[in-house]
């Protein structure tokens, strides 16, 4: 890919980006909201209610396990 093919395709993703924003029908954090129960409705519909509170269980005690290291590291 030659550098004029690349500059022309990062800016068309930043003028992407800014429409988007300009042009949104809700604020940034319905947007957010939105996007995340999507993303977890696609998640549950591949991996079923149980592997998804299983998997969502798994993704807590790794957080604060995670949170608990950091703590005791800044003590």
């Amino acid at each position: 890919m030659n550098k004029n093919t690349l500059l022309a395709f990062l800016g068309g993703v930043v003028a992407g980006g800014v429409a988007a924003l300009l042009l949104a029908p809700r604020s940034g954090e319905e947007t957010r909201e939105y996007i995340a129960d999507k993303i977890k409705s696609g998640i549950k519909s591949g991996l079923g209610e149980d592997q998804y509170n299983d998997l969502q269980e798994k993704l807590q005690d790794l957080k604060a396990s995670v949170v608990n290291k950091i703590s005791h590291q800044e003590a």
